[in-house]
């Protein structure tokens, strides 16, 4: 599970999956805000930067939790990613976004989940990496995750120099990719999403974009009603 205390636990399991981006923030920004504009098709967006004083305070900022993302965050880093962070009640990350900015943007992105227990969905791991190599964009894709009854486990595209193979030759398909290891394959990345102290807040802004659907495109669910405290232990 995340850390035992702090925002990461409180934010539970909206944490599960916070999407990475290697660029600045500023360029990450725009092209997040590019993305976006071109998806509404004409609807409104607003977008500005907010000085948050933490973790905490910046999720807070979101009016509330949709089916359909109406609300993201452009985190900054102390490292050279950047973290996006949204307010869709499925807490499954953004990973079409993610496929865009590698597309179109030529930018490195980092989709992945991670949950050795059940929350908004089954239990499983998952991550999709994807660079742009001389115009072409590269993936590696990994996943244990449970269907059910079984464990399914796939490994496709050149791996990253940065994964410990050795692990997914287990026994058991869950424990080739779970919590503890794609917490260390982040790690040797450079990326601590789980760690309050990876995200430079206060002393940098966060970039924040706001997408305005109608309520009934995009009911909201209060954060008491998304928000999970994982069990202890």
């Amino acid at each position: 599970m995340p850390p035992a205390i702090g925002a990461l636990r409180r934010w539970w399991p909206t944490t599960q999956s916070i999407d990475l981006v290697e660029g600045s923030v500023a360029a990450v920004a725009e092209a997040v805000l590019a993305e976006f504009t071109r998806f509404s098709s004409g609807q409104q967006i607003s977008a500005e930067w907010v000085r948050f004083r933490d973790f905490d305070e910046a999720c807070g900022s979101a009016p509330g939790f949709s089916n359909v993302v109406t609300f993201a965050l452009v985190l900054p880093t102390r490292s050279r990613w950047c973290a996006i962070w949204n307010n869709s009640f499925l807490c499954s990350g953004y990973d079409s976004l993610c496929w865009r900015l590698t597309s179109h943007h030529k930018l490195t992105t980092l989709h992945w989940s991670a949950h050795d227990g059940w929350t908004t969905f089954q239990s499983g791991t998952s991550f999709t990496f994807r660079r742009n190599c001389d115009g072409s964009l590269v993936e590696r894709s990994v996943a244990a995750i449970q269907e059910d009854s079984k464990w399914v486990f796939h490994a496709v595209g050149p791996a990253l120099e940065e994964e410990d193979l050795s692990v997914y030759a287990r026994k058991r398909k869950r424990d080739r990719l779970n919590e503890s290891e794609m917490m260390s394959l982040l790690g040797r990345l450079g990326a601590y999403p789980w760690a309050e102290e990876f995200y430079a807040l206060p002393e940098q802004e966060c970039f924040v974009i706001s997408r305005h659907l109608p309520a009934t495109a995009a009911p909201l669910r209060s954060r008491e009603e998304v928000i999970r405290p994982p069990a202890a232990g």
